[in-house]
């Protein structure tokens, strides 16, 4: 870990060079002036020194693709993304390592949008339906946020869509790319003194880089804020997806990628991978103000329909009803100490059905299995400053119920119990020219529905696979100096965990998981802002871990200091920006990759590789109306990297190539 200490004496340099000025918080905004609202009141805390990047992107949306996620997050430290053009298996967020494990959606991680939630109560995330085309800010909040949200919270991204504008508007976008890319957008935003509605609905439609890789997509948001009286706020919100069909090309052996990267598996073509997703969503947020504390109350619901062809015979078609829903109840208030008290219960049905993939048709049912998992969480958080010194520490008990019932084997019903109490701490010290911080918190994460019933037999119960438990260390400095205009923050963390749930194919081709004994993840992340002038900006951002495998075999292998496949050992984002008053955006980014393993044994892995991405829009006022052409380039270099890692894949086909050089151009109109 020299490079850690290098760069620990980089930023103690830099503090000392320009000690002589030093900005308080409410000058900070004036940089990028962000209002965070999280979903959690006690996040929003100015003195809690949880690890939290703000970003705000209302200056930059009209210069971004919109396709993929990656666009929005991967200047955050800590936070990785594979998985960009496999529109079947959706991105592959990771925070810290939390994450990292999944073979397709999202895992370990919680996902909000407008305080609604998008990660089920087992812990899974689909971000499908979420329209980047409106995203207004996000917070990313990284490291074990178990004490506060529970299960699966290694990491959470809370996202806040559109909501404040002064005049009603409607803009209509148009755009078209490579692989036979095209979108139409609409969004409406309709207002009056104590209320708003923002209308959202987009249709897409790509033929794919690779063979077999096509996706469709029509998305629609609506959210409605109101003042109910001088002490309620309201806020409604829904959403509706349809995606009739994502395809998906599957992995490719290293003889078969360098002999065609584009092309799609023989065995994904032969038995038709793909599916299609049905989704609906609504939340309700209440927020009252009463003399001395605050209340929120949230309500939600989920459903999901989805209906997927996976490359093999038993249990290749899958049918799964999913919905979920949930309450949550927080109250807020400030004697001697700032406090949070909140109750929250979540409830999910999945009905998940198996049948044999005949060659693309579907057979005989080999699963009928009706899931439950019910969570009821009790959570307390307190703040409390000191002088110089802010102190905060919070805890939750999660009771967590998971109940499986295959009605194909008539004897088969089994529910189980997992209980587990998370504390955290934190403190923050202010210095006269920098901030010093530290926190300590635990976390876990039970296992998914989809996790537990992955069986080779299509039982659909696998009573090995155990809950997730980890204890994080955490310490950094931060500061922001005035002279130079240049902000920075520098973490160090130390994650132990027990359980670490890993994926595996058999030789059918279906992913299995288990559980490894014990792992470490420890590195440090590095973030830097630099305002030059009005103008230009330059934002910088560097992770670099160890990820490995402490005690871990499979009975067979012993795997331990190995380490952990799916996760780089070091990226890189830097990104200068360039905005003017007369409508002119420019963003010239590079990103930077180390390698990647494989598998578990280390025996293969991905060669890191370097992006330049160029993006320019210009806003033009023609004919009455605001007209915005842009254009984003990626990959400018033209270089042959891979966007996937299929962990442990059988047959060594772990390899999903990127796309060469590519864009999206488009126009967009204000009226």
């Amino acid at each position: 870990m020299k490079n850690l200490k290098f760069l620990f004496l980089i930023v103690l340099f830099c503090n000392h060079l320009y000690s002589q000025e030093r900005l308080t918080v409410s000058d900070t905004i004036k940089l990028d002036e962000i209002i965070v609202e999280p979903i959690n009141s006690f996040l929003g805390n100015k003195d809690l020194v949880y690890p939290v990047t703000n970003l705000n992107f209302k200056k930059f949306q009209t210069i971004t693709q919109q396709i993929n996620i990656s666009e929005y997050l991967e200047s955050v430290p800590g936070l990785f993304i594979m998985n960009n053009n496999n529109f079947a298996q959706d991105a592959r967020i990771s925070i810290r390592g939390f994450g990292s494990r999944a073979n397709f959606g999202i895992r370990g991680i919680k996902i909000f949008v407008d305080g609604i939630p998008e990660t089920s109560p087992d812990g899974q995330s689909q971000i499908d339906n979420i329209n980047l085309e409106i995203v207004d800010r996000i917070s990313i909040y990284r490291g074990n946020n178990s004490s506060f949200f529970g299960s699966s919270a290694g990491g959470v991204i809370s996202i806040t869509t559109l909501e404040d504008f002064e005049e009603n508007f409607v803009n209509v976008g148009v755009s078209l790319g490579s692989f036979s890319m095209s979108k139409i957008q609409t969004t409406v935003g309709v207002r009056n003194e104590n209320e708003k509605m923002i209308f959202f609905i987009s249709n897409t439609n790509s033929d794919g880089y690779r063979v077999h890789s096509g996706y469709k997509n029509l998305n629609a948001n609506f959210k409605y804020l109101a003042k109910l009286g001088s002490k309620n706020k309201l806020q409604i919100v829904g959403n509706i997806l349809d995606s009739p069909d994502a395809m998906d090309p599957g992995g490719l052996n290293l003889v078969e990628l360098e002999s065609d990267r584009r092309q799609a598996r023989a065995r994904n073509l032969e038995y038709d991978a793909r599916e299609s997703v049905k989704q609906f969503k609504l939340g309700l947020n209440l927020k009252s103000a009463f003399n001395n504390f605050k209340l929120t109350n949230s309500i939600y619901y989920n459903r999901r329909v989805f209906d997927g062809k996976l490359p093999f015979r038993n249990g290749g078609i899958i049918d799964l009803d999913k919905s979920f829903w949930g309450y949550k109840l927080n109250f807020e208030s400030e004697n001697f100490i700032k406090y949070n008290i909140g109750f929250s219960y979540n409830n999910q049905n999945d009905h998940r059905k198996r049948f044999i993939n005949d060659l693309g048709l579907k057979s005989e049912m080999v699963m009928n299995q009706f899931e439950k998992y019910e969570n009821i969480g009790l959570y307390f958080f307190g703040s409390k400053n000191i002088g110089k010194l802010a102190l905060s520490a919070g805890i939750r008990y999660d009771d967590n119920t998971i109940t499986m019932d295959n009605i194909l084997i008539s004897s088969f019903k089994i529910s189980q119990k997992i209980k587990s109490i998370n504390p955290s701490f934190n403190l923050n010290y202010e210095f006269k020219n920098f901030d010093i911080f530290s926190n300590i918190s635990t976390g876990y994460e039970t296992p998914t529905l989809n996790e537990l019933s992955a069986t080779i037999d299509q039982s659909g119960f696998n009573s090995d696979l155990n809950s997730v438990k980890s204890k994080s260390f955490e310490i950094g400095i931060s500061n922001y100096q005035k002279l130079t205009r240049l902000k920075y923050n520098l973490r160090f963390f130390n994650i132990l965990t027990e359980n670490e749930i890993l994926p595996f194919e058999s030789t059918t081709g279906q992913v299995l998981y288990q559980n490894a004994g014990k792992t470490t993840k420890k590195g440090a992340e590095l973030e830097l802002n630099a305002q030059l002038n009005s103008n230009f900006v330059i934002d910088y951002s560097l992770t670099r871990g160890e990820y490995k495998f402490e005690n871990f075999s499979n009975g067979e292998i012993d795997y331990s200091e190995n380490n952990i496949a799916g996760i780089p050992n070091s990226f890189h984002k830097l990104s200068l920006k360039y905005s003017n008053d007369k409508g002119l955006n420019l963003i010239l980014s590079w990103k930077k990759v180390g390698k990647i393993y494989n598998n578990n044994s280390n025996t293969s892995l991905v060669n890191g590789y370097n992006l330049i991405n160029f993006n320019f829009s210009k806003k033009i006022f023609l004919f009455g109306l605001d007209v915005i052409p842009f254009l984003a380039i990626e990959n400018l270099l033209d270089e042959e990297y891979i966007d996937n890692v299929r962990i442990n894949a059988f047959g060594s086909r772990f390899y999903e190539a990127a796309p060469k050089i590519n864009f999206v151009s488009g126009l967009k109109f204000n009226f």
